[in-house]
C-alpha cells in the first residue's frame, strides 16, 4: 500500500473531482480522518460513490426511525401526563397555602384591633388616675391652706404667748 500525502483537504478534493462537502460527507461514511496521510484503498474508498439503499432497505430503515418516534412520542406522553398531575399537586399547595395566608392575615389584623383597643382603655384609665390625683392634690393643698388659716386666725393673745 501505497501512502498518497495531500497538504489539504482542498487539494485532496481537487484531485478525486469532488466537492469539500461530499469529501467530509465519504470521510464520515467510511470512517476515514482527514489527516493529510492516506493509504490508497482510503483514496478508493473516498473516490467510490456510496451506492443508493434499494426499497427493502429504505422500508427498514423508515420503520426503525418510526418505532423510535413512537418510542420517543409514547415517552413524552408520559412525561407530559406526569407533569401534568405534578402541575395539578402544586396548584391546590398553592391554594391551600393563599388560604393560610388569608387567615393569618385575619388573625393578626384582629390581634392588631386589640392590641389598639386595649391601649386606648389603659390611656383612659391612666387619664381617670391622673385626674384623681390632681383632685386629690388639690384638696390636699386646700386642707393645708386652710389648716394654716385656721392657725392664722387664733386670737392676739394666743398668738404671742402660743
Amino acid at each position: 500500500m501505497t501512502e498518497h500525502l495531500y497538504k489539504s483537504v482542498k487539494a485532496l478534493a481537487d484531485e478525486l473531482g469532488i466537492s469539500r462537502t461530499t469529501l467530509y460527507k465519504r470521510a464520515k461514511l467510511n470512517g476515514i480522518e482527514l489527516t493529510g496521510n492516506y493509504t490508497s484503498q482510503q483514496i478508493e474508498q473516498l473516490k467510490t460513490v456510496q451506492p443508493k439503499m434499494d426499497n427493502e432497505q429504505k422500508t427498514e430503515h423508515f420503520s426503525e426511525q418510526n418505532e423510535h418516534e413512537d418510542e420517543h412520542f409514547f415517552q413524552s406522553e408520559i412525561q407530559k401526563q406526569k407533569l401534568s398531575s405534578q402541575l395539578t399537586v402544586k396548584d391546590e399547595q398553592i391554594a391551600e397555602l393563599n388560604q393560610q395566608l388569608k387567615q393569618a392575615q385575619k388573625l393578626a389584623d384582629q390581634a392588631q384591633q386589640l392590641q389598639l383597643k386595649t391601649q386606648l382603655q389603659l390611656e383612659a384609665e391612666q387619664q381617670k388616675v391622673l385626674a384623681l390625683e390632681t383632685e386629690l392634690h388639690q384638696e390636699e393643698v386646700v386642707s393645708e391652706a386652710s389648716a394654716k388659716g385656721a392657725e392664722n386666725k387664733k386670737g392676739f393673745w394666743r398668738r404671742i404667748f402660743g
